[in-house]
């Protein structure tokens, strides 16, 4: 972006925002500021400055749901109206934004807010409020800003705006605390703002976001708590290659992991533990998808860590099924049992304990390290090494998607149809390992699932998904069970026998549910085995 010295009095800055947030405590900001590390980057003096904005949007929050935010900041005696505005997937590490920024005149804000003018000023902005009347957007919030600049040059030569805000949120008569640090691009390689961010976390438990200003607004403003959220479409170059699916695929996994961190912590809705597992799930399944066209030692660490980190996610995952799931048709079909009583209520003190442990891990410094060593080895595509040449191996990632894609798809489903072979005879334990070769296969489709044409791949993964749904009742039961048996060995006496006697309903209620289910079971697996790779 041109600096504003070098531009004309009202003429907009326009750019790709490359910036990274994070959230902190205010000492663990001080323990970072005053490292010799971050000192030696220093290269001007601290300013500080404070901040007062407001946020605009229809009262329908129209732009938010494009990904949209316009804001008019007062920033000591002037007043700057900012559109911000995603950027594409694979600009920044996946960290991105466009921006278009203008000075605009006290007198108009003070009149009507913003300039509506200047929304029309650029062709790429134009686009962004088609269809959004400038009389339908007002204030929605505002947000009042104490920040701390500091100007670093990286060993590497690339200058970095290193911006420490602290603040609040005001929504009506709503408001919420906020206190984060901000990385900016300025100058230089991205690979050297991503070197900053692991430097960061290596040094405080400062934990990357995607929860921008705009987003803390919106949610306050809703005031509907923290919703939880799918991964979303990939959105990938034509003619990717296998690279361009690896390097997009795990940076929208590390985005979908991050938007569930406040449903978690907050217990807003159960979906949102799941979804976190399913985006470390999903990270580990590409690496394992991946894995005969990734250098060893690249990988390994990392898929370890994501493994541990998923871990504990588990029992707060384990008990929301048991509780919500698997509980509430035993316990309609046996109505006030004071057995099933006593397991749901030790079952719910376990979902508390479960829950615990996962905000431990979501605020931990493991974790935060785990984050950014995630965007680092994407974004910087460290499976291709340090060498000055290529590897063949790293070459083929070069390949077009659909050439790997089919490679393997093919050994999947390969991998696949051998597991389910005599599906109708196969033990608990083999039905247990074609459920996961299901899972591994389903993962893999998604994946590549974008390079193809929608109606080719739907039919194929929708099968997948049945065959899943049908195995995962005997999955569940095998939980239910191990866990029942944590509650009733923990027990004593009588209350061991109530639960010994709750536990054999939950049982004789699932087994009897697996038989009913058995054909519909086969004759999923029929349908599949009839149906043709997309690929």
């Amino acid at each position: 972006m041109a600096p504003a010295s070098n531009r004309s009095k009202g003429e907009p800055r326009v750019g790709l925002e490359v910036e990274l947030k994070f959230e902190l405590t205010q000492r663990d900001a001080r323990k970072l500021c005053g490292s010799a590390a971050l000192k030696a980057m220093q290269c001007e003096p601290l300013r500080r400055k404070t901040m007062r904005a407001t946020y605009f949007d229809t009262a329908d929050l129209d732009l938010a749901k494009r990904g949209v935010s316009l804001r008019v900041r007062k920033e000591s005696r002037r007043y700057v109206q900012c559109v911000k505005a995603a950027a594409d997937a694979k600009s920044g590490g996946g960290f991105a934004r466009r921006e278009w920024e203008w000075p605009v005149k006290p007198t108009l804000v003070e009149s009507s807010g913003f300039d509506a003018a200047l929304l029309r000023a650029d062709d790429e902005l134009k686009p962004l409020f088609k269809g959004i009347a400038a009389k339908k957007l007002q204030p929605i919030f505002t947000t009042d800003i104490q920040r701390q600049t500091r100007v670093l040059v990286t060993p590497g030569g690339a200058r970095i705006k290193c911006d420490i805000d602290q603040g609040r949120i005001l929504s009506g008569e709503r408001e919420a605390p906020i206190y984060e640090l901000e990385l900016e691009l300025i100058s230089g390689n991205v690979s050297e703002l991503l070197e900053l961010a692991r430097l960061v976390t290596q040094t405080v438990p400062a934990r990357l976001s995607s929860r921008t200003k705009a987003y803390r607004g919106t949610t306050l403003f809703l005031n509907q708590g923290h919703v939880w959220s799918r991964a979303e479409r990939l959105v990938l170059p034509k003619a990717a290659s296998a690279e361009d699916v690896l390097h997009v695929s795990f940076l929208e996994a590390l985005k979908h992991l991050i938007r569930n961190e406040d449903c978690v912590s907050t217990r807003c809705d159960i979906e949102g533990v799941h979804q976190m597992r399913i985006a470390m799930r999903r990270m580990r399944s590409l690496i394992v998808a991946y894995k005969a066209l990734l250098p060893e030692g690249c990988y390994e660490t990392l898929a370890e860590h994501l493994q541990k980190a998923s871990g504990e996610l588990g029992p707060a995952r384990d008990w929301d099924v048991f509780v919500d799931e698997l509980l509430v048709p035993v316990e309609a079909g046996y109505l006030g049992s004071p057995e099933l009583a006593e397991l749901r209520k030790r079952a719910l003190q376990r979902r508390v304990a479960g829950y615990k442990q996962a905000d431990r891990l979501i605020h931990s410094h493991d974790y935060a390290r785990l984050l950014t060593d995630i965007l680092y080895w994407a974004g910087n595509r460290m499976w291709r090494g340090d060498g000055v040449e290529p590897s063949a191996i790293v070459e083929r990632l070069g390949d077009a998607a659909t050439h790997v894609a089919a490679e393997i798809l093919t050994h999947r489903h390969r991998q696949l149809l051998k597991a389910g072979k005599g599906l109708k005879d196969q033990t608990i334990e083999q039905r247990h390992q074609l459920r996961l070769a299901i899972k591994k296969s389903r993962y893999a489709a998604e994946f590549f699932k974008p390079i193809y044409p929608a109606q080719k791949s739907k039919s194929y993964i929708d099968a997948l998904r049945d065959l899943q749904d049908g195995l995962g009742h005997l999955n569940d039961l095998a939980n239910a069970q191990r866990m029942m048996a944590e509650l009733i060995h923990a027990a004593r006496g009588a209350q061991a026998n109530k639960l010994t006697f709750a536990a054999g309903l939950v049982e004789g209620w699932y087994t009897h549910a697996q038989v009913a289910k058995e054909d519909k079971l086969l004759a999923a697996w029929k349908r599949f085995a009839k149906i043709k790779g997309f690929w």
